[in-house]
């Protein structure tokens, strides 16, 4: 492994090869299969040979392939009870060449399904493989990437690496054995006249050298730009009401089109390179033809060689050249997916930051107290920046069944410490326990399963009620799904939907305000039933009514718990058994409502800012209000 957490491995075409071996009947098979649909043809200019040479001349010289050829036509006409005249020969040889046609449409069917089915299933692997590795990265994975990045790495990457299996796993082994085939039969025609034909090889091999890595390192390129791209969109979609709001769409969409001017410029480096090669490998391909043909009549004057070999010979150049044009497209469609899979790779080898120890064990949270012993934590530095420092030397101790307010400033470190007890992060210095146990003793699973959240941005997928509560708990029946409903003060709301808990929501279906989204993600704390609770500023941007409504299911779902409510707004802070106020990473009080206003610290000012616009009769009637 080296310093920034990347593993070491052979080569990334090796380890994608390696995804090809449960799939390897159907490589070979369509690589065989190929391998007959592109050589059946090459059997009709040795007959066109044999035609003009013996059964149209005059005088025939049968000698060489003639003979073998003139030998399985005699045949073939005793067995259909014909005499062996030419015309009888002419017969079978047509009979035998439109069998090989017909040989080579079936051919050329199974080298499509059979190697369709390995590229496709290739594909469903190495998917489900980046995806399930997705899961698994740390939360710092997803802090540091835009998420249509990453998207476009499971998905485009992909189907760029999948060009690679129809064009290298198969056509290079069709294109390879023919093209050994046809020199063969080139030499077996005329030794002289293959050498004229394969002079232009070198040339061919030095073009190719020299596109294929620059048509590579702009394929790179290309596809980090796309990604670029991908997470922008994705974020403008997201962010559209912000947008429109501000009045931003022109500024969006000529941002928009500088950075797909940026992807088409080097789109067009690559059509270039390409192009480049392609003209030349054509004019070698192309004009090697006319020498051959040049010396061939020249050879037919002189008397060494018959029309009938010219004539085949030209007919097979056609399968020798057309396979050297298809490896110099190979090695463009090569280019660009080597450096799709090198980022595919790249990323398998990213390691998650948070695993589990070799001796942690999967314990069940049952008291519910939680410890911070000396905690420091600093988020990973991004390039060329230091570590930004957010916790600094926190120690706090937490009984469980408490119920604990984080309070202060937005970047003084609320949310980060939350998230260090279900270790989203590990602490750089000092540690986290819970029952009294090192959190990294717990298996990373068995951890998450005690501990319940209800997220700022509380997340609905676009599916039905049913499976976004099923989320939380899988086994639940329906009658604890209505029962956490219940609990959510969102019963009513459900029974009054089209379908019930079968009505879809989301982005596909019924629309849901911020408030019932917040009560949906409370009904999934209350099926879960875990002894920490983690409520990560549930009512920061709801109105009054759904903000009671979501304080009473708080409520109900504390009972009992250790809860660690994340709040800029401090109605629930007022009513906590224990607050603790942070300012730049470290805990500056800690103590009841009461008793932290009275010291006018911190947190009286926090309080005090919220009720700012009262007079100081309304705000002391006002605070009195909110502890009642």
């Amino acid at each position: 492994m080296d310093s920034n957490g990347v593993q070491l491995h052979r080569s990334p075409l090796l380890r994608f090869f390696s995804f090809m071996q449960p799939h390897l009947r159907y490589l070979v098979g369509a690589a065989l299969i190929g391998v007959g649909k592109f050589t059946l043809p090459l059997a009709f200019p040795l007959a066109f040979r044999y035609v003009v040479d013996v059964l149209l001349a005059a005088h025939p010289k049968i000698e060489g392939l003639n003979l073998i050829i003139d030998r399985w036509c005699v045949g073939l006409a005793h067995l259909s009870g014909l005499s062996a005249t030419p015309e009888a020969k002419l017969a079978a040889i047509s009979v035998v060449m439109l069998i090989l046609y017909v040989l080579q449409a079936l051919a050329s069917y199974y080298r499509n399904y059979w190697g369709g089915i390995a590229g496709n299933r290739l594909i469903f692997d190495l998917q489900c493989k980046l995806f399930g590795h997705l899961q698994q990265l740390s939360h710092s994975y997803f802090d540091r990437n835009p998420t249509g990045g990453i998207v476009a790495r499971v998905l485009n990457d992909v189907s760029k690496a999948r060009e690679l299996v129809d064009s290298a796993l198969i056509d290079v082994w069709m294109d390879g054995v023919s093209l050994i085939m046809v020199v063969g039969l080139l030499f077996a025609l005329d030794w002289k006249l293959a050498l004229v034909a394969l002079a232009v090889a070198p040339v061919w091999v030095v073009f190719v050298h020299f596109f294929a890595p620059r048509i590579k390192a702009v394929s790179h390129r290309m596809q980090e730009t796309a990604e670029q791209i991908s997470g922008e969109v994705h974020e403008r979609v997201a962010g559209a009401s912000t947008i429109k709001s501000f009045g931003r769409e022109d500024h969006e969409s000529n941002r928009f089109q500088q950075r797909s001017e940026h992807l088409y410029g080097r789109t067009i480096d690559k059509v270039r390179l390409a192009a480049k090669q392609e003209m030349l490998i054509q004019l070698l391909t192309r004009g090697a033809p006319a020498v051959v043909v040049w010396v061939g009549a020249s050879m037919i004057m002189h008397g060494s060689v018959t029309l009938g070999t010219l004539v085949a010979f030209v007919s097979l150049i056609a399968f020798l050249y057309m396979p050297l044009e298809r490896f110099a497209q190979l090695s463009v469609i090569a280019s660009a997916s080597m450096a799709a899979i090198e980022r595919l790779f790249e990323f398998l080898d990213l390691k998650p930051e948070i695993t589990d120890h070799p001796l942690s064990r999967p314990f069940s949270v049952r008291r519910g107290t939680v410890r911070f012993e000396h905690v420091s934590f600093s988020y990973r530095a991004q390039e060329g920046a230091s570590p930004r420092e957010v916790l600094n030397n926190i120690d706090l101790d937490i009984p469980g069944g408490l119920r604990v307010a984080l309070v202060g400033r937005s970047g003084a470190g609320k949310t980060t410490l939350a998230n260090l007890i279900p270790r989203f992060y590990d602490p750089v210095a000092g540690r986290v326990l819970v029952d009294g146990k090192d959190v990294r003793h717990y298996t990373v699973k068995s951890l998450r399963e005690s501990i319940s959240f209800v997220m700022q941005d509380a997340l609905l997928f676009s599916a039905s009620v049913r499976d976004n509560l099923l989320y939380a708990r899988p086994e639940a029946t329906d009658e604890m799904l209505w029962q956490a409903l219940e609990l959510a003060n969102l019963r009513q709301f459900v029974e009054a939907l089209p379908d019930g808990l079968e009505t879809i929501i989301g982005e596909r279906g019924v629309k849901v305000s911020g408030g019932q989204r917040q009560r949906l993600a409370l009904a999934r704390a209350f099926l879960k039933d875990s002894k920490i609770v983690i409520l990560d500023e549930a009512t920061s941007a709801v109105d009054s009514e759904a903000e009671n409504l979501i304080h009473e299911a708080m409520e109900r779902l504390m009972v009992g718990r250790t809860v660690f409510l994340i709040a800029h707004r401090l109605r629930s802070a007022v009513n906590a058994d224990l607050i603790v106020a942070l300012d730049q990473g470290r805990i500056v009080e800690t103590g009841t409502h009461a008793e932290l206003m009275s010291r006018g610290g911190t947190y009286a000012r926090l309080f005090t800012e919220q009720t700012r616009g009262l007079d100081p009769d309304a705000a002391e009637r006002s605070s009195e209000a909110i502890e009642a």
